[in-house]
């Protein structure tokens, strides 16, 4: 009967050092989960980081290609105006160390008096672009009506 009361005594003294004691460090589930944590994180700022430089080349293409078909169009008005020979339908021209191909649709709008012209541009020329980077139109007065 002593044998019991005193692995009794021993047991309670046991689960009261246990309980006693403070936690001094992290679980491995703990670290596991804030390794996880920040993993996601890394991986989304990754993503965010890469899609903002990819829509920053995107917008600096688009920009370059617009300022093209803005010249190609101011060139066509000032040849209509100066009554010289048209200029060419198609063309190449370099805008920010790029290369880019354009090309000039002209046709009749609804009115009588005015004439629509569409430059689109595309990437340089060894791209087989289907779509172009930019369209740039206009209306302008024809060379007969002025």
């Amino acid at each position: 009967m002593l044998l019991a009361k005193s692995s009794s005594l021993l047991l309670k003294t046991m689960h009261r050092a246990k309980s006693n004691r403070t936690q001094t460090g992290f679980s491995l589930v703990e670290v596991l989960f804030a390794l996880f944590i920040i993993t996601l994180v890394i991986g989304i700022a990754s993503q965010v980081a890469a899609n903002s430089v990819r829509n920053a080349q995107l917008l600096k293409e688009a920009t370059f290609a617009r300022w093209v078909g803005l010249n190609q169009l101011d060139l066509y008005q000032m040849a209509v105006d100066n009554n010289s020979p048209e200029p060419a339908t198609e063309g190449e021209e370099e805008m920010g160390n790029m290369p880019w191909r354009w090309v000039r649709a002209t046709s009749p709008s609804n009115s009588d008096i005015l004439l629509e012209v569409k430059i689109s541009v595309f990437h340089g020329e060894n791209s087989t672009d289907a779509e172009p980077v930019a369209v740039v139109k206009a209306y302008i007065r024809p060379p007969s009506a002025n």
